[in-house]
């Protein structure tokens, strides 16, 4: 922990490293002269007027510490504050800067802007418990709920050692990447954990042709900041950023496209090390039974070293939105939606806890000019509106009506145009609770065929409220059918259920958990849908097949390229027999 972190008063009004904005100079002002004011009455009457000298000297450095730390914020080094010494026009000069003027919105010399991050959100690089052997580590998932010690964690610099590794291992291997997975799916018990961040080059890019090839442990914010100055986007990607691409892959991520679906549809090809050592290359027209073993197959044969992947243009959007109740929403969608080539990003938010209205939100293209002064999403370092929101809303039924009758409509009323890389830019940090030790925010995601959206809305909305679920949002996303992975989980054009909730983490909440959420699963599967495999693996193993029908498929294929079982992780040890 940074002293800034330890002590951040301290810092703020006695070190003169970093910047502030106009706001935090404005309360730091006030809170020196308040402070000084009481200090010097008090120490004037219980001493006399000479004690109140030994205040002069913290007064002065504080006001000269923020004030330097101000124009640090305008690019301008403290040596400005010899303007004093100019008669009139200085100080007045000098107040204006310091008390008025915008800070620069891009990082300086002196730093990074107040308030913001210097990257996006990591999860650890596994904890280290006390008494347990040199090597092993814990490793868990942003939940905190699915620990799983192993042997020992690697983290291969290069190619070359990822495939001594796996061609010398006397063990399992496990793979992770960000690990923002929730159930285990990085991890094996007392295997041999393959950390694949250190691997996030990109190897090829035309800008031209919109391709960009990168290995498999790039992140999304870090293939747009590569190619946000060449005007592209990802074609398809989660809302969030910090994902790592192999991750991605893995699971078969989806993001709010309208007209496209799982992350497949934008492969061109991957690399892919198989069990043996041996690294191939795959893709729909290339081994293609391979290539479909490996997207969404959350590294059952092979693991992914790198891909090369469709780019679009990053075009500006325009925010537009419009409440419902739940029954017009899928001819909405169908009549403005579905076949509108405008629109770019869109989702549907669920409001708890009745289920009744849903708020359909579409980002659509605009030769407007945009309302953020950035190309890319600024990062903060605390997100505190956005967790206290988020909180507040899980707290009780009434934060669940403040938000739909009272922030919602405030949010929703101001205008919004933003770049298709920033709307793609979201941060997970500013979904994390202050701990996870009591309680801990969880997803789930259901999908089922888009004439079956009202069917399952009903069967959630009465499972939910059975069961007293405290779900903070359901958002609707739209995916077309994938192009073939064995695991695929839009085997049909499909409407997405994603389930944020609160949960406990007591034995006995995560035993409630799995009664409902197999509950969830059942609807799903009657409707004939499916559930998505990246969270809790609370299905049955019957559930699991029947969600997945040619996981046999991909178990023959597995057994034919890992005889041995060389990769494992959660979701294998509970369905792989």
């Amino acid at each position: 922990m940074t002293f800034k972190d330890k002590l951040p008063v301290s810092y703020l009004l006695f070190t003169t490293r970093g910047r502030i904005n106009r706001l935090t100079y404005w309360v730091a002002a006030l809170f020196i002269w308040s402070t000084f004011y009481v200090l010097y009455n008090l120490l004037n009457a219980a001493f006399t007027p000479a004690a109140t000298f030994i205040i002069y000297p913290l007064l002065f450095w504080a006001l000269f510490a923020t004030a330097a730390k101000r124009l640090h914020d305008t690019n301008k080094s403290a040596w400005w504050l010899a303007c004093l010494l100019v008669p009139v026009a200085g100080p007045l000069w000098l107040v204006w800067l310091l008390g008025f003027r915008k800070g620069t919105i891009y990082p300086n010399r002196f730093g990074t802007v107040p308030g913001a991050a210097a990257d996006y959100y990591k999860n650890d690089t596994g904890a280290l418990i006390p008494h347990l052997k040199t090597e092993e580590r814990l490793i868990n998932d942003v939940t905190q709920l699915n620990p799983v010690l192993v042997a020992q964690i690697v983290v291969p610099q290069t190619v070359e050692e990822l495939q001594q590794m796996v061609r010398t291992a006397t063990r399992p291997l496990s793979v992770g990447g960000g690990r923002f997975s929730m159930g285990g799916q990085t991890a094996s018990p007392q295997s041999i954990h393959i950390d694949m961040r250190a691997l996030n080059k990109v190897l090829a890019f035309s800008a031209e042709q919109k391709t960009i090839t990168v290995q498999a442990g790039a992140r999304w914010c870090d293939i747009q900041h590569y190619i946000d100055p060449h005007g592209l986007s990802i074609k398809i990607m989660q809302t969030y950023a910090n994902f790592t691409v192999g991750g991605a892959l893995s699971v078969n991520c989806h993001g709010r496209y309208i007209g496209l679906g799982p992350l497949i549809l934008s492969v061109r090809s991957l690399n892919v090390l198989l069990a043996n050592g041996d690294i191939i290359q795959v893709s729909p027209t290339e081994k293609s039974e391979i290539f479909y073993a490996c997207v969404g197959c959350y590294n059952a044969i092979a693991i992914i070293v790198n891909v090369t992947l469709d780019l679009e243009d990053n075009i500006a959007v325009k925010r537009q939105q419009v409440k419902m109740k739940g029954h017009a929403y899928k001819p909405y969608f169908f009549e403005n939606v579905r076949e509108n080539k405008d629109v770019i990003f869109h989702n549907g938010d669920i409001y708890p806890p009745f289920y009744k209205n849903i708020r359909a939100v579409s980002w659509v293209r605009t030769d407007e000019k945009p309302t953020e002064k950035t190309r890319l999403m600024p990062l903060a370092a605390a997100y505190p509106l956005e967790r206290y929101f988020m909180g507040a809303f899980s707290k009780n039924h009434f934060g669940k009506w403040r938000r739909e009758f009272i922030i919602d409509p405030l949010l929703y009323k101001f205008k919004k145009v933003h770049y298709r890389n920033y709307e793609a830019g979201y941060d997970v940090m500013e979904l994390e609770p202050a701990s996870r030790r009591q309680s801990t925010y969880v997803l789930q995601e259901y999908f089922v065929p888009v004439q079956k959206f009202d069917a399952f809305l009903a069967l959630m909305s009465e499972i939910f409220i059975r069961h007293n679920v405290n779900v903070i949002n359901v958002s609707i996303r739209h995916a077309k059918a994938d192009s073939g992975s064995l695991l695929a989980w839009a085997r049909e054009e499909v409407f997405a259920f994603v389930v944020y909730y609160k949960q406990n983490t007591d034995d006995a909440e995560k035993g409630r958990v799995a009664v409902w959420t197999r509950e969830l699963i059942d609807a799903a599967l009657s409707l004939d849908g499916a559930y998505y495999l990246p969270y809790q693996p609370h299905a049955t193993s019957e559930q699991f097949h029947r969600a997945y029908p040619r996981a046999k498929e991909l178990f023959t294929l597995k057994k034919e390229l890992d005889p041995t079982g060389k990769f494992r992780n959660v979701i294998w040890d509970t369905y792989y027999k």
